[in-house]
């Protein structure tokens, strides 16, 4: 299958601290979305695009904190080389349109700020979401509202019917994102994956289209 989603795809995140995840209006080649803090004020801009190798020094300076890798499956890299195969892997997903990675980045310089993808599973109309924030730029405001603009992305582009993610069971921060974006806890997974011969528990959250459309309304009225 040929990606439907060009590579010079951008979408353009207007965020904050998400206190009220008001629907905004977009086009179909340009999303813009608004999350405002309980002051009301915007505090920070992101947009979201295709993964480059400029991105790579930043990835690489991400696995060099301490546990950043605990809650993914994937391991640090033991030297920056190591990370040129999994971008080309990536592009490679894009091509195809099983799998679309997006960078986080600063709207002003480009910079990095972490990774949100999202990946087509072997049952039809379900994509499975997945995303992580560089440890400097934690607790922005970042990935709430990314996450937010990939489940639009999902259901708006890739005509999803269900969107799914998990997490490790001690990641509430992640937890957090999810729940503030409507998903809902539906499996407790036990032997998740492996990290370091040990299993890691995790737990599964999803929204389908109709109970995205139910959350945005309860939303408007809370």
């Amino acid at each position: 299958m040929e990606s439907i989603i060009p590579k010079d795809f951008t979408i353009i995140v207007p965020l904050a601290v998400v206190n009220d995840l008001a629907d905004e209006g977009y086009d179909r080649a340009e999303k813009h979305f608004l999350a405002q803090t309980s002051s009301g004020k915007e505090t920070a801009k992101c947009l979201l695009r295709c993964p480059s190798v400029a991105d790579i020094p930043h990835v690489f300076s991400a696995t060099r904190y301490t546990g950043f890798n605990d809650g993914m499956q994937w391991e640090p890299p033991a030297s920056i080389d190591e990370l040129y195969e999994p971008l080309a892997e990536t592009l490679r997903g894009w091509e195809v349109g099983e799998i679309y990675a997006f960078t986080i980045a600063d709207l002003g310089s480009d910079r990095l700020l972490g990774r949100i993808g999202i990946r087509q599973t072997n049952r039809a109309g379900v994509w499975n979401l997945g995303f992580w924030t560089h440890p400097e730029h934690q607790g922005k405001g970042y990935m709430t509202a990314s996450v937010k603009a990939i489940i639009e992305f999902g259901f708006e582009r890739l005509n999803a019917t269900r969107i799914e993610a998990s997490y490790a069971l001690w990641n509430k921060a992640s937890q957090r994102v999810l729940q503030k974006n409507g998903l809902k806890f539906i499996r407790y997974i036990p032997h998740a994956f492996q990290k370091r011969g040990h299993w890691i528990e995790a737990n599964k959250m999803e929204i389908t289209r109709d109970e995205l459309k139910d959350y945005h309304t309860w939303r408007h009225r809370s």
